[in-house]
This record gives structure tokens, C-alpha cells and sequence, in this order.
């Protein structure tokens, strides 16, 4: 994979990172995981409805926290978005290897933050702690989007000179989550509704300005913030 080293200056970087060596481990899965079949069409759908959040933002300067196999900053760029990145896996050749609960950038880093099914990995007990640590770095806005499966399916509208309309349409899972070896709650399942998650995010300094599905996902929830 492409170092994702994105264009212009790199945002200030602090001297040592504040994170601990005890918690500086924790990578989930290999850099190979994003190789192969991983690029599927749900996921190349979603990437890009991430691209399309960000610059709808106004973006200015882009960090992409999490980056997987680095489609979404891949089609940023081809837009003209700046855009910087960082990983607690060095080998996906972020622009800055780091961990997302004490991410070692300067105050007001960047305008907009992208943060795309990263926060499930790690246990509920630090959302808080991670949400706090965005609303410093940003600027403006966050983009977060979370796991919220479905079972359901797909209806679409297609007609002449307008853009197709999708919605997807189903039963949301309502089951209590168990830690899979990736992920440790979901949205929707059971103790994790959406009002605890909106909660979260006012009480973290952010407004909710957007919520939605993509009309061809069954599975991604999309929450747009702006810092307060």
C-alpha cells in the first residue's frame, strides 16, 4: 500500500506521544487483512458516501483516523482534499502512526476528521476519552460512522434525468454484542441505542448537524458533528 502521505505541510506533531507503552499495542488485524476480497461492493458504496461527507463539510484539512486499505483518502485526493492520516499500524504507512486516545497532533490540527468504523474496536468504557480527543484535534467538523447491521434489503428508484434513489429497509439486530476479536458493541444492538450515542456526543462538545443510512448499505450509520 501507498504511504499516505497526502499533499501539503504535515500537521504539527508533538514531541512524544502521550499514550503509555502499555497501551501503545492492540493492532487487531494484520496489514493483509485489507488485501484480496476485502474490497467488496458494499464497502467500495460506502467508501465513497464517506468521500462525499467530508468534502460536503468544507473540508480544508483532511485527517482520516483509521485508514484500512486507504480507499477513502485514495478518492479525497482525487479531489483535490488534502488529506493526512493516522494508524495504531505502522505497517498500513499512515502519515503519522498513532493511537486514537491520545492521538499526538497539535490542538485544532485539522478543519474536518473522518473516523469510520474504528470506534467498535475498542471497549465502550473509552468512548468518551476517544470523542474528547477529536473535538481537540478538529476544527470544525467530525464524520463518524459506526457498524449498525440490518436485516433487510435494498429498494431502489431509478428515473429518467435524476439521480437513482435507494433505501435500505430492515429489521435492526437486537442482540446484546460480544467481542468477536474486532469488535466491541455496535450501534442499535442492545445497550447501545442511538440516543446513548447522541448523548455521548453532546456531552463531548460536538452538535449533531446529520444522521443517516446510505440508501445501499445495510449495515454503516453516518453521524456528521460540528464542534461546539
Amino acid at each position: 500500500m501507498p504511504s499516505a502521505t497526502g499533499g501539503g505541510r504535515a500537521a504539527p506533531v508533538q514531541a512524544e506521544s502521550r499514550l503509555s507503552p502499555a497501551r501503545s499495542s492492540g493492532v487487531q488485524v494484520p496489514a493483509t487483512h485489507y488485501a484480496g476480497d476485502y474490497l467488496n461492493l458494499p464497502r467500495a458504496i460506502t467508501y465513497w458516501y464517506q468521500a462525499r461527507s467530508v468534502r460536503d463539510c468544507g473540508p480544508g484539512r483532511v485527517l482520516e483516523v483509521g485508514i484500512g486499505m486507504g480507499m477513502t483518502a485514495w478518492i479525497l485526493r482525487r479531489w483535490g482534499i488534502s488529506v493526512r492520516t493516522i494508524d495504531l499500524d505502522p505497517s498500513l504507512a499512515p502519515s503519522v502512526a498513532g493511537d486514537l486516545r491520545a492521538l499526538p497532533l497539535a490542538d485544532g490540527s485539522f478543519d474536518t476528521i473522518l473516523i469510520a468504523e474504528v470506534l467498535e474496536h475498542l471497549p465502550f468504557e473509552q468512548f468518551g476519552e476517544c470523542l474528547a480527543e477529536l473535538h481537540r484535534v478538529c476544527r470544525r467538523h467530525v464524520v463518524v460512522t459506526l457498524p449498525c447491521p440490518l436485516a433487510g434489503m435494498h429498494i431502489g428508484v431509478n428515473l429518467p434525468l435524476l439521480e437513482p434513489l435507494f433505501v435500505a429497509v430492515g429489521l435492526r439486530q437486537w442482540t446484546r454484542p460480544r467481542f468477536d476479536g474486532q469488535h466491541y458493541w455496535e450501534l442499535d444492538r442492545r445497550g447501545y441505542p442511538k440516543r446513548r450515542i447522541r448523548r455521548a456526543f453532546r456531552e463531548a462538545g460536538f452538535e449533531v448537524t446529520k444522521e443517516f443510512r446510505p440508501g445501499l448499505s445495510l449495515y454503516n450509520y453516518f453521524f456528521i458533528l460540528k464542534k461546539r
